[in-house]
């Protein structure tokens, strides 16, 4: 039995950051109009009994990253399976994905990709050269956060750059960061994925754009964006950077 025609997706402007709810843009995008996806969600490990350091003081989890990171587990799995599905609907075929999950979670939001239809490639440890100190010394100090990359089919774009950046383990310093977001990925790395899985022109989205890091890597080498933030200070983070793309500084001889 026929379906019927399907419902219209509004228009959204390519090669901006808009002030949307992640799965409200997702829906907004036609089916199969995207190349390459890119994008950090929340970790849901913010919580007031968590504790770490942050400029030297031991907070709370929540407070140091905040409510957009904290969720009912149940609400969290629920909107993280969304989120794969609607990114399995907006990809081209042979498009790719690359997602930041928690460690603990990333084999399972893997094997729920699978089951969607992706095919999983590979992932990608991110190890911080200066971990911070475990405050209560009753577990291992954490280091690493993992990436997993899988494709809509076969790789229609897999760019093999120089081997030693092509090692699924990326080392960078604590430091990195261009933002105040708490949990801004380092711009070389996103940089590669985009250099990698992608062609000048593609269009890339970040459903969860943080601080602007993926269009600021898309933008920096001639790919198109298109991304969402819910959080004002965010979005404004992330459009100050890609104006600074196009007026960098200067500094007097």
């Amino acid at each position: 039995m026929s379906r019927g025609p399907r419902r219209p997706r509004s228009v959204l402007e390519v090669n901006r950051v808009h002030l949307m709810d992640a799965l409200e843009g997702l829906k907004a995008l036609p089916d199969e109009s995207v190349d390459l996806v890119i994008t950090d969600p929340p970790y849901n490990i913010a919580k007031k009994g968590n504790k770490t350091i942050l400029k030297g003081k031991r907070i709370s989890t929540m407070e140091a990253w905040g409510a957009w990171d904290h969720y009912h587990p149940y609400d969290y799995d629920a909107m993280m399976m969304r989120v794969i599905g609607e990114c399995w609907r907006i990809l081209k075929p042979r498009g790719a994905l690359y997602m930041f999950t928690a460690p603990q979670d990333n084999g399972v939001f893997v094997r729920h990709a699978v089951a969607r239809g992706f095919t999983f490639r590979s992932q990608v440890a991110m190890v911080k050269k200066t971990a911070l100190p475990s405050i209560f010394r009753s577990a291992w100090r954490s280091a690493f956060e993992v990436a997993f990359y899988a494709t809509k089919g076969a790789a229609k774009s897999f760019n093999f750059l120089e081997q030693a950046e092509m090692v699924n383990v990326y080392h960078y310093p604590t430091n990195h960061k261009h933002t105040a977001h708490p949990t801004e990925k380092p711009q070389e790395l996103i940089e590669r994925f985009v250099r990698v899985s992608s062609k000048p022109g593609d269009l890339i989205l970040d459903p969860f754009m943080g601080s602007g890091t993926t269009a600021v890597a898309a933008k920096k080498h001639g790919r198109r964006f298109i991304g969402f933030e819910r959080s004002p200070d965010y979005l404004a983070m992330a459009e100050k950077r890609l104006k600074e793309l196009d007026h960098p500084a200067t500094t007097a001889e």
